[in-house]
């Protein structure tokens, strides 16, 4: 009989928990050398993975390696006979994050002949006994089939509706999908029908009860969760993060709210210990990120981050933000390798001690996500780049400063967070995915962010800045609908309050020349544009100060002009 994935995970993981030995609980993630003696083959991956997990990697070009096999069964049983408690498994990282109430197992561990080494990824002070392991939770490649909404405690929207003017329907929302020029997409029905996304978080605590999200829970769209932290039968039951970064993409309440990407399919994956900061959620991230792989999800929103720990010994340092380093940034770029777009959160510490992004937005599968108000000025709170090997880093932006998101009172209402950007964009992301079809995972990343404002141009602060859908709607299709308009990004709009960049789509048969002109006519700034990559741009044009200016652009006979106000951020309380 076919081995299946239920079958080996359902017998690796149920552990039993060791005797009560001290006072405190410890983590520690256990490495084997290889998978000798697997009873895996690439040749038969459907026991590993779905077919969408193929197709997806076909599209992406990555064919099936040893690395996706899962960890050997004989390996996990036997680290189990030592008396830890095995959690899970990984089988690209090819470990097992085990716990304990004896330190000593550690030693033992390292001692045997499988083992490459043993690391430490958390201590707690005991508070009960080990969590124990429901094995209805392997079902579906690993996921629990979501529970049902219930009409008992029912938590219905209290937010009133709009008087006038509803933002097309979008309410208090429209900014921040306006900003993206989303909306384009969306009236056009792309709204991310078929698109498979996993959402990595603390929890999604009333999520199922919660009237915002009536159309994803009552068209059975949320195609599967699990928890990773405590390894209970619900998502539903913990924090509220993740049920606020999920509104920002699956909420749909028309006058009122509607996320990003309304129509999409998800998996609701509990990854972060929201009650301490330890190695061991980087672990749970991993394993989450893994099943996300089989169950065939398209791409990943993960309103995550990892810098310093509780315990300070075991934090990292910004010498390991290379993008390559630390074990989450690993497997963030495996999944991106594996045609997954991974998109996360920059982080909130722009005006902290640490300043700096963390990890996995770091890795460069990964698109990091910056946050910016509704006038797109960034937010104090932003975290910052480079890499700790020079990268520009974040890469993309969106509304992060009082984005509209669901409580779960009932009320909508602003907040604030590259935990939110993130998801603002991984929505409108899968929107574009379905608008693309069988396009490749990298083109359509390539897409999005050539469609920025800044592209040409990233600095440390918002990396490309503002997508617009709209271009990248143009890019990836390899057409320009708008035939007058022959430019990558230049005006998107009619008031600006930055210097900007143009560029075109495809490298013209000629020089293109640009004009700004002010309102009186005054030639502010003039010149070519350059030749790089095979595009010809110019980068940070800015205007001499509030008002109205026009520009122009030549090519031999041919003209097209832009006229629009542009009023600078510090005219900005």
């Amino acid at each position: 009989m076919k081995r299946t994935l239920l079958f080996f995970l359902a017998a690796l993981l149920l552990g039993t928990a060791t005797a009560a030995t001290g006072t405190k609980t410890y983590k520690f993630w256990v490495s084997f050398r290889d998978k000798s003696g697997t009873p895996y083959s690439i040749l038969k991956p459907w026991d590993f993975l779905s077919q969408k997990a193929l197709d997806r990697r076909k599209r992406a070009g990555k064919p099936v390696g040893m690395e996706d096999l899962p960890v050997v069964p004989a390996y996990v049983i036997a680290v189990s006979g030592t008396g830890v408690q095995v959690l899970l498994s990984s089988r690209w990282m090819n470990a097992v994050l085990v716990t304990t109430r004896d330190s000593s197992r550690a030693v033992e561990l390292s001692r045997m002949t499988m083992v490459q080494k043993v690391e430490l990824m958390g201590i707690w002070s005991y508070r009960g006994g080990a969590a124990e392991l429901n094995p209805d939770a392997f079902e579906h490649f690993g996921l629990k089939e979501t529970e049902t909404v219930q009409d008992t405690c029912r938590i219905a929207v209290k937010t009133k509706k709009l008087n006038g003017n509803d933002n097309n329907g979008y309410g208090l929302a429209w900014d921040q999908i306006n900003q993206l020029n989303g909306y384009e997409l969306h009236k056009r029905g792309y709204r991310g029908k078929g698109i498979l996304i996993a959402v990595l978080d603390a929890g999604f605590y009333r999520a199922n009860q919660m009237e915002a999200f009536d159309s994803l829970m009552l068209s059975h769209r949320v195609l599967g969760t699990k928890d990773f932290v405590d390894f209970d039968n619900s998502v539903y039951n913990d924090d509220d993060h993740g049920t606020q970064v999920l509104s920002c993409m699956a909420a749909n309440v028309p006058g009122l709210m509607v996320g990003t990407a309304p129509d999409a399919s998800y998996l609701l994956l509990r990854t972060e210990d929201h009650r301490s900061e330890f190695p061991s959620e980087e672990a749970q991230w991993v394993a989450g990120v893994e099943m996300a792989d089989s169950a065939g999800a398209d791409i990943v929103n993960s309103s995550l981050g990892y810098t310093v720990f509780d315990r300070p010994e075991l934090g990292h340092r910004y010498a390991e933000l290379t993008g390559n380093t630390t074990l989450i940034s690993r497997a963030a770029n495996m999944a991106w390798e594996r045609g997954i777009i991974m998109v996360n959160s920059a982080g909130n510490e722009g005006d902290g001690d640490w300043h700096y992004i963390g990890a996995p937005a770091d890795a460069p599968g990964v698109i990091a996500v910056a946050a910016v108000d509704r006038t797109g000025r960034r937010a104090d709170f932003s975290s910052m780049g480079p890499t700790a090997d020079g990268r520009m880093k974040p890469d993309l932006a969106a509304m992060g400063e009082n984005t509209i998101v669901a409580g779960t009172s009932g009320y909508f209402t602003g907040a604030s967070g590259t935990s939110f950007s993130s998801p603002v964009l991984c929505g409108m992301i899968a929107s574009f995915m379905q608008y693309a079809g069988t396009v490749s995972p990298q083109a359509m990343r390539q897409a999005v962010e050539l469609s920025a404002r800044h592209s040409l141009g990233k600095d440390s602060l918002l990396g490309g800045g503002l997508p617009d859908f709209r271009l990248a709607m143009d890019l990836v299709k390899g057409t320009n609908t708008r035939k007058e308009i022959t430019f990558v990004q230049g005006l998107p709009s009619d008031t600006m309050h930055t210097a900007f960049n143009i560029s075109t789509l495809q490298s013209p048969a000629k020089t293109w020349f640009y004009t700004l002109q002010d309102a009186e006519g005054k030639t502010v700034s003039q010149g070519s544009l350059s030749l790089q990559g095979g595009l010809m741009y110019a980068a940070a044009i800015e205007p001499a100060g509030k008002g109205i200016y026009t520009l122009t652009l030549k090519e031999g006979a041919r003209e097209w002009k832009k006229t629009f106000y542009f009023e600078p951020y510090e005219w900005y309380d």
